[in-house]
């Protein structure tokens, strides 16, 4: 077995669905691309932090190679479209940013930072990442991508809004000069980087709204425009690539018409009239003026309905730059071009299986496609079958693709006992508080692993021979979707799955706490927007003893978001009863002694605030409803109705610091002492913050047991509300229990089990 060259795997086409040619508007952009020699790398914090609309501006109207740099996954956020939370999270989010960049032509690159929650300043957020890390991470890329230009969303400061964004901006200063200095970690040079200094380095300043750092004085670009051959604007564009972030419901309307982006300078040479000022983006920075007329030449010549008539040409521009002394364009070149090529020819190329999970030492066959659906001299010269890089079938073919003949073949072979589970490259390792720990440099920045099984062809094309790797994926038809391509996903030979992942015992049991099994077992994240994902936990189960008391039976729970609380009822003994818009009603209440509203559920559904009276019905004929977080006032464009009494949320206004002191205002209330006795130590081992969104403009008929803060801060008691009404209770619950009871918490189960028992009132 042999092991594939580097330089081939940068040109596998990281595209999670079909792997085909490219449109004739998609080919015309392609050779646009070709007369450009620029590149911009964007700099932020999390996904959706992007500039969605100015993205797309730059790869489809300046036709640079654009590039955005996340330092995080955005793990430690909020889920509006299930229940994962932490590293799962980022397993969407990373999809979804990919999904982004697929609609904005853009690319994606990640540090090793992990998002472990809202941070308030950036002094906390670089002392809980690896300040030195994350910066050796983003010079590492900068290194490799080579950008023109850098560009951050946000400022070092205050006005960045918290302090992820505003340690993005921070590192991205540092890192503009440190990739420039060769005493900055020279361990990269090993593999291949050199020293690179960016033209300069600027901040793309925003109006969002209640913040404006934007203004006359700064650099400002028209980026409004419509690209008629894609029959959109870059807004437009924008908008669906910005709805790709549905995990955190950021769906956009297509924005239209004239307006600007302003910058303003940070590093480096000034601008005055463009971000590219003084940078030259034409074939004569490789001192090759005669490929950029050529290629005017193939753009003069290229004709929509025949794309294949330029082929020739593109293979003469293809083996100019291929002549070219060796360098970073024109390796990007290269692949640019035979892209082109290949789609001008109408090739279609498809490796796929009809197994989804395979093991080490498992028969797997793989079925592949070829057919190349214009009139050109084509042959394919040879296939390799590659596992995990590594070449272990070589077939050889020399057979002419006829136009528009179908060509299939079929491999089927052992898999490898060495081939390795396919676990995210950043979750191979135990993580630390703030840092994914990667030991693979050549991995830094990377999005996703390489596909497990893939087949690199050789093949000719109007006399020139190419090579090109595609991933093998499982293909399947559903008769709703259609054909649907997913990556092949390679498991262990044992797994050990536990039953619960937190388990509440009496103290006086014997159980061990926790107790971790031997073994590992794989999760799958399934959503119809991105492809599925796999990720592999060490299998265990948290046994968490805790004497806890508890009034009432059956417990009705309304889903939101995505939480863990259905789970936490029944450990702590309820019977739950799922509850849906048909089943707000009042026979259908009765007899529920509590009923639970899940995360964010009143911003998602209407059909909730509309139905206040029956709810509060429910509470004042002696029913306790508990109402998790919601992140908003409205839903919609409506304004959300909840509770017997009125009070609003401040999304801005949140407890980041797990460890913050909790302060019992009202220690004798009832929520802090029937039927469990809550004191200062059940707020302990929280996990990544203490409150989210926090009520104010409370009503008085609140009771506000709570008070917390984090530091530097006025107190708020905004964290609990509970307000009696009839014979029952409301309460807005903007503690972060949704994280604490998966996370096995006693304190917080205790805590829950009090809300659900709050007697009635006479």
């Amino acid at each position: 077995m042999k092991k594939v060259p580097l330089f081939l795997l940068s040109m596998i086409c990281f595209v999670p669905f079909l792997f085909g040619q490219k449109n004739s508007a998609e080919i015309f952009t392609q050779l646009k691309q070709m007369e450009v020699l620029g590149s911009v790398l964007y700099i932020a914090a999390h996904p959706d932090d992007e500039n969605n609309a100015f993205l797309p501006y730059l790869t489809k109207e300046r036709h640079y190679r654009t590039a955005y740099l996340s330092l995080t996954r955005g793990d430690g956020g909020q889920n509006l479209i299930g229940k994962e939370q932490g590293v799962e999270l980022g397993l969407i989010r990373t999809q979804e940013l990919l999904s982004a960049r697929m609609q904005d032509g853009a690319e994606q690159y990640f540090t090793t930072a992990y998002e472990f929650g809202f941070s308030k300043s950036a002094k906390e957020a670089l002392a809980i990442w690896d300040h030195q890390k994350v910066l050796s991470d983003v010079v590492w890329v900068i290194r490799k991508f080579q950008p023109d230009v850098i560009i951050t969303r946000f400022p070092g400061d205050a006005r960045a809004g918290h302090g992820h964004h505003a340690a993005s901006s921070i590192i991205a200063q540092e890192a503009y000069l440190a990739a420039a200095d060769p005493t900055q970690f020279p361990e990269q040079f090993k593999y291949g980087v050199q020293p690179w200094k960016a033209k300069r380095i600027l901040w793309n300043t925003f109006n969002f709204g209640t913040v404006n750092t934007t203004n006359d004085n700064q650099l400002k670009l028209e980026v409004g425009g419509y690209n008629p051959v894609l029959g959109k604007s870059y807004g437009e564009i924008g908008a669906e690539a910005r709805t790709m972030h549905k995990s955190q419901g950021e769906g956009r309307p297509r924005r239209r018409g004239s307006y600007f982006e302003f910058f303003q300078h940070l590093k480096g040479d000034t601008a005055k009239l463009d971000i590219m000022d003084g940078v030259v983006t034409n074939w004569s920075r490789l001192n090759a003026p005669k490929i950029q007329t050529k290629i005017q030449q193939i753009i003069s010549a290229f004709k929509v309905d025949q794309p294949a008539t330029i082929v020739p040409g593109l293979v003469e521009l293809y083996q100019q730059v291929n002549r070219l002394p060796q360098s970073h364009w024109r390796e990007y070149q290269l692949n640019l071009i035979q892209s082109a090529i290949e789609s001008a020819a109408g090739l279609l190329v498809e490796a796929t299986t009809t197994k989804q999970q395979v093991t080490p030492e498992s028969d797997l066959t793989i079925q592949v496609l070829v057919n190349q659906r214009a009139n050109l001299p084509s042959s394919l010269g040879k296939i390799e079958l590659l596992s995990n890089q590594v070449s272990i079938i070589d077939t050889l073919v020399q057979s002419n693709l006829l136009s528009n003949q179908n060509q299939q073949f079929t491999f089927s072979f052992k898999v490898p006992a060495s081939q390795p589970i396919s676990q995210p490259y950043w979750l191979v390792n135990p993580k630390t508080e703030g840092m994914f720990v990667v030991q693979d440099q050549t991995m830094i920045g990377k999005a996703e692993n390489e596909p497990a099984f893939s087949v690199l062809f050789k093949y000719t094309i109007a006399g020139q021979p190419f090579e090109k790797r595609y991933p093998v994926q499982y293909k399947y038809l559903d008769l709703t979707k259609g054909e649907v391509y997913q990556p092949i996903v390679v498991l262990p030979k044992k797994e050990v799955a536990p039953v619960k992942s937190v388990v509440l015992v009496p103290t006086s049991s014997t159980a061990p706490s926790p107790k971790f099994d031997e073994g590992i077992f794989h999760k799958t994240i399934q959503y119809d927007h991105i492809p599925a994902q796999t990720y592999f936990q060490q299998a265990s189960i948290q046994v968490v003893k805790v004497d806890i008391k508890k009034q009432g039976q059956k417990v009705g729970y309304i889903d939101g978001a995505g939480d863990a609380i259905p789970e936490a009822l029944e450990q702590l003994g309820y019977d739950v009863v799922y509850l849906k818009e048909s089943d707000l009603n009042p026979a259908h209440l009765n007899g529920l002694d509590a009923i639970v509203v899940g995360i964010r559920a009143f911003n998602m559904y209407s059909y909730l605030s509309d139905k206040q009276a029956i709810l509060n019905d429910y509470i004042a004929h002696g029913g306790n409803l508990i109402v998790q977080y919601i992140k908003s006032n409205q839903v919609g464009t409506q304004n959300i109705k909840m509770g017997p009494y009125p009070f609003t949320v401040n999304s801005g206004k949140r407890v980041t610091e797990e460890h913050a002191n909790v302060t019992f205002v009202l220690p004798n209330h009832t929520v802090l002492n029937f039927p469990n006795k809550i004191t200062s130590t059940d707020f302990d081992n929280w996990v990544q913050e203490r409150s989210t969104y926090q009520a104010e403009n409370i009503d008085p008929h609140f009771q506000l047991p709570l008070q917390m803060s984090d530091a530097g801060e006025a107190p708020s008691q905004g964290s609990l509300l509970i307000a009696p009404f009839g014979k029952g209770n409301f309460a807005y619950v903007s503690l972060a229990l949704f994280r604490q009871l998966p996370a096995g918490n006693p304190g917080a189960y205790k805590l829950f089990a009090n809300l659900l028992s709050l007697p009635k009132n006479q």
